[in-house]
C-alpha cells in the first residue's frame, strides 16, 4: 500500500512463547523489557519526504509498523524493509523520530496466541523473511511493504483481521506531497481501487490496546 511502502522497516519470524518477557541490551531498564512480548505490534514515526506524505494522507503520526519477536533471548522486530528481515529493537527504535515509539497487544491475548497458532506464525514469519519490500503497494504476496506484513501474519496465522481494509483512493491524496510521490511511483493512473492496508488502520484497531507510549531520548 502506498502509505507504508515508502519508507522501510520491520516484522519477524520469532514467536516463542505465549507471555515470553524478553530481555534487551542498552538503554532498556529492566521495566521497559517486560513491557515487551512476543507478538506485539509497535508503531514509529520518521522523518522524510517520502514520510511526510504519508502522514498528510493518513493524517497520522505513525508511518511504519511492525512485530515484537524473540531470539536467543533478545528482542527483535520483524520488519518489511528491504528484504523482510528482523531487527533488533534498540536499533529499530533508534531509527524513528526521537525515539518515540507506541506499543500495542491483543486484547484477550491468551486466547488467540496459543501454542499451535504461535507457531503457524513462526513458520509464516520464515517464509515472509527475504521476501522484497513493496514500493508499489500490491496486495499479493509475492513483495510485502509493512503494513501488509503485520495485516497478513495476524490473518494466517491467528485467524484475525486486524482492521478492515481500505481502498487507495480512500485516503486523502489531495496534498503536493502525496501527488508528486503518487506520479513518480504511478504516473498518471496510479491504482485507486487497490486493496491497502496504513499503519495508522492498524493502530485504530479496536483488537488491540496500547501498552505504552515512549520516548527513549
Amino acid at each position: 500500500m502506498f502509505l507504508c511502502a515508502v519508507i522501510s522497516i520491520l516484522l519477524v519470524v520469532g514467536f516463542v512463547s505465549i507471555a515470553g518477557e524478553s530481555t534487551i541490551s542498552g538503554n532498556f531498564s529492566k521495566a521497559h523489557q517486560q513491557r515487551f512480548l512476543e507478538g506485539d505490534i509497535i508503531f514509529q514515526g520518521t522523518d522524510s519526504e517520502q514520510c511526510r506524505a504519508i502522514k498528510k494522507a493518513t493524517h497520522s503520526k505513525f508511518t511504519h509498523v511492525g512485530i515484537i519477536i524473540m531470539e536467543h533471548g533478545a528482542l527483535y522486530v520483524l520488519e518489511a524493509v528491504e528484504p523482510v528481515q528482523i531487527t533488533p529493537l534498540k536499533n529499530w527504535i533508534e531509527r524513528g523520530d526521537k525515539g518515540y515509539y507506541t506499543l500495542m497487544r491483543m486484547k484477550d491475548r491468551e486466547t488467540y496466541l496459543v501454542p499451535e497458532k504461535i507457531a503457524k506464525a513462526r513458520q509464516l514469519g520464515e517464509e515472509m523473511k527475504g521476501k522484497q519490500y513493496d514500493l508499489y503497494f500490491n496486495w499479493s504476496d509475492d513483495q510485502l511493504y509493512c503494513s501488509e506484513l503485520v495485516w497478513k501474519l495476524y490473518k494466517k496465522a491467528f485467524d484475525l483481521e486486524l482492521c478492515p481494509l481500505k481502498k487507495l483512493k480512500d485516503f486523502d491524496l489531495s496534498s503536493p506531497e502525496v501527488r508528486a510521490i503518487m506520479e513518480k511511483r504511478y504516473g498518471k493512473n496510479p491504482p485507486l481501487e487497490e486493496q491497502v492496508v496504513a499503519p495508522s488502520d492498524i493502530a485504530a484497531s479496536r483488537l488491540l490496546y496500547v501498552v505504552e507510549k515512549n520516548n527513549l531520548r
